[in-house]
């Protein structure tokens, strides 16, 4: 797998842990985004996979919620595997976004017009 984020692992842990996750999501939204093109899919979900790493990595930041991320990684680990068929990322997206009262509270802004 292609290294995305060269400059961003040594200092993801000082990122809050909303922010890690929206950024997690962010990607999954990206590959949401991406149904008819595979090759960009794929590379959604890498960055997905890597950003969720550097999340995983900060274990102590993520406490009782750290078993969650390990989950939402293999299922994600499964869609890259698989990533020849499209498949939405939405439910773990809101999953990942409902780990973190604050990226909860942030995502459900009402849009501006």
């Amino acid at each position: 797998m292609k290294i995305w984020h060269k400059h961003l692992e040594h200092r993801f842990s000082s990122f809050p842990s909303h922010q890690q996750i929206i950024m997690v999501a962010n990607e999954l939204n990206r590959a949401d985004n991406q149904e008819n093109n595979t090759i960009e899919y794929k590379a959604c979900l890498e960055r997905a996979l890597e950003l969720l790493d550097f999340t995983i990595d900060d274990r102590d930041k993520w406490g009782n919620k750290y078993r969650e991320l390990l989950r939402a990684r293999r299922y994600l680990a499964g869609l890259y595997i698989h990533a020849a068929t499209f498949v939405k990322t939405d439910v773990l997206h809101r999953t990942l976004i409902q780990l973190d009262p604050e990226a909860t509270r942030l995502t459900n802004l009402p849009r501006r017009t």
